[in-house]
């Protein structure tokens, strides 16, 4: 049966407020705990791993949910005229009303994406783009990709072909350099500075960078060429987003994301200015300035305009947790790029609606496999795609953030959105998004049948009972961060502190204690058969009745999935795949030869789906 699959932040932000040393669910959805154990109960020896028997045999490994898009900035040095750039190391351009295609210039650096972070093009035949393994130079339609030893590179802003100044290094990244038309200068450590965040150059000869002391307040960096001088600006908070756009040397707004401040500079000092308030707050993560007086910026759903004296803020986008860029060509040509690969063109309080123009798809987050010639895989930004027995196909979007998924058969699927309150429905075509709540956080999915499902958030519940959803009721005082169905009138649900309830069909029975601290990646075979991974590496087996001693994981596996009391799969970080026969877990001799984040098994057939690669046993 399917492994239990959650969002790896929320677990182990929930975690870490319970106090734990090691999230179980982390275990269960990502590979790589530290444990260090033996291959069953305490205290047996470890010291030869055995070979499993009737090992599974896996397919070699074949793309499901290729890791593309993703755009992260956009540069306008006209209104007809944009540049584009994405994580997957893709180029697009814009001239005014529509795009080019997604063009491959960064290719992939050992398997991985080129991780595009930022571009800056002060005419249209000059970009400079930067990633996390060197920079790229555009010129009149060409591009010329360089490593550099000073990578990673997180921003870029370009006075001409001759003058760029970058930031140096991961978040969070405090080295500055500058792009004289061939060569980086020797990078410098921002002083006072904990972290910078971004950098503009209004000049030949002048750059401003905006970034964090280590008391979380905000600071301004300016270089007129030798050496940087950091001024104080004032209170932000230690993890918000800071930018700062300069359409002259004599002006330049910085703006604090949650922290709703901004600051102007005249051209000497900087002053205090309006915060990003009008009766909405706005959580700046991109503006861009075309004067003193016209200022725009975007951040988690809402955009803003600055007049020189305040803002107005209005809802723009329906997407909440979003990463957005944007750049404006002129006061009411601005245009705004998402991480989701979508784009907005406009100003003020006039905007296109959103529409896509990067195909974007990014690592699974949830899988459910009814039979071996068909699975459903989600990703983390919106996509469903189908798996037919032998290749997948149909990559849809359903929405902008991860769903869960249920599959009782090929004709019968649901999902539930995240956030946004919705949930489809597949009966081998998709149904439209239906709204049941407010947007709110509803990471967990599991269905008997196709009348009896249930959504978790935090310890309430909420039930579909075929055509509509229940209210929100109350079970368990912690987050319910995995849960598992065997038809309809058997699932089982498990809160933070081991606590568990199980369902009849009809009602939930009482809270009972489990002994099982830190649950995660529960997969039952029946009702009387289910196992769990709990803290610190362990794992207990339920008998219809109680949970057993908990007992040691071997230290490589990931996810888990059982199809009986004596057959369990898991897979593990190192691509290797182990057998559960009823006693202890033993190595097979083959494996996915990936990481898997979720793993689904029916009978003899398991699919495991890792970043971006499937392979399934044959």
């Amino acid at each position: 049966m399917r492994a239990s699959r959650v969002l790896v932040q929320v677990v182990t932000a929930l975690a870490v407020l319970a106090g734990a040393a090691t999230a179980p669910a982390i275990a269960a959805a990502q590979a790589g705990s530290s444990a260090t154990a033996a291959l069953s109960a305490p205290g047996a020896a470890a010291a030869q791993v055995p070979t499993a028997a009737a090992d599974p045999v896996w397919s070699a490994p074949v793309t499901a949910v290729p890791d593309r898009g993703q755009p992260s900035d956009v540069s306008c040095p006209t209104t007809t005229w944009c540049m584009a750039v994405d994580l997957s190391g893709r180029v697009m351009t814009f001239n005014g009303s529509a795009w080019t295609a997604p063009k491959v210039a960064f290719p992939r650096v050992d398997g991985h994406n080129p991780e595009v972070r930022a571009v800056s093009c002060p005419t249209t035949s000059f970009c400079l783009a930067v990633s996390g393994h060197g920079y790229g130079v555009y010129r009149s339609g060409t591009w010329t990709i360089v490593s550099s030893p000073l990578a990673p590179f997180r921003a870029v802003d370009c006075y001409s072909a001759t003058r760029c100044g970058l930031l140096r290094g991961d978040y969070p990244g405090r080295g500055l350099t500058t792009w004289n038309g061939t060569s980086l200068s020797a990078s410098v450590t921002a002083p006072w500075a904990s972290r910078v965040d971004a950098i503009a150059c209004p000049s030949a000869t002048v750059c401003h960078a905006i970034g964090l002391e280590p008391n979380g307040g905000a600071i301004a960096l300016r270089t007129s060429g030798s050496g940087w001088v950091a001024s104080y600006l004032g209170q932000a908070w230690p993890h918000t987003t800071l930018d700062v756009s300069c359409p002259s040397a004599s002006f330049c707004l910085a703006t604090s994301g949650s922290a709703y401040r901004t600051w102007r500079w005249n051209g000497s000092t900087w002053a205090n200015a309006a915060k990003t308030d009008d009766g909405q707050l706005l959580d700046v993560e991109s503006v861009s300035c075309t004067s003193s007086s016209s200022c725009t910026a975007v951040g988690d759903g809402r955009s803003g305009r600055w007049n020189g004296k305040a803002w107005s803020v209005r809802d723009l986008f329906p997407i909440y947790g979003a990463s957005y860029s944007m750049d404006c060509a002129t006061s009411s040509t601005c245009l705004v790029v998402d991480d989701r690969g979508r784009w907005w063109r406009g100003g003020g309080s006039t905007w296109t609606t959103a529409k896509s123009f990067d195909p974007t798809s990014e690592w699974v987050s949830d899988l459910s496999c009814p039979n071996s010639s068909f699975c459903l895989a989600t990703d983390l930004v919106g996509n469903a795609v189908r798996w037919n027995g032998t290749t997948w196909t149909g990559m849809t979007r359903l929405g902008t953030r991860p769903s869960s998924v249920e599959c009782l058969s090929t004709t019968w699927c649901m999902t539930v959105d995240s956030q946004q309150g919705t949930y489809r429905i597949w009966t081998g075509s998709w149904g439209p998004a239906v709204t049941f709540d407010l947007v709110n956080w509803w990471p967990t999915l599991v269905c008997g049948s196709t009348t009896t499902c249930f959504v978790f958030q935090d310890g309430d519940v909420r039930r579909w009972n075929g055509r509509t959803w229940s209210n929100q009721i109350r079970l368990f005082s912690a987050a319910v961060p995995t849960t598992r169905c065997v038809g309809a009138g058997f699932c089982v649900a498990m809160d933070l502190n081991g606590m568990m309830r199980t369902w009849n069909g009809s009602t939930w029975a009482a809270a009972r204690r489990t002994g099982v601290t830190y649950p995660g990646g529960l997969t039952c075979a029946s009702r009387s058969f289910c196992m769990v991974v709990s803290g610190g590496n362990l794992y207990s087996t339920w008998n219809g009745t109680s949970w057993s001693v908990r007992r040691t994981l071997p230290p490589e596996l990931g996810p888990i999935s059982c199809t009986s009391a004596t057959r369990c799969v898991g897979t593990g970080y190192d691509g290797s795949s182990w057998l559960w026969a009823g006693s202890s877990w033993a190595r097979a001799s083959s494996g996915p030869g990936f990481e898997a984040l979720a793993l689904d098994c029916r009978s003899t057939f398991c699919m495991a789906v890792g970043y971006e690669m499937s392979s399934w046993t044959r």
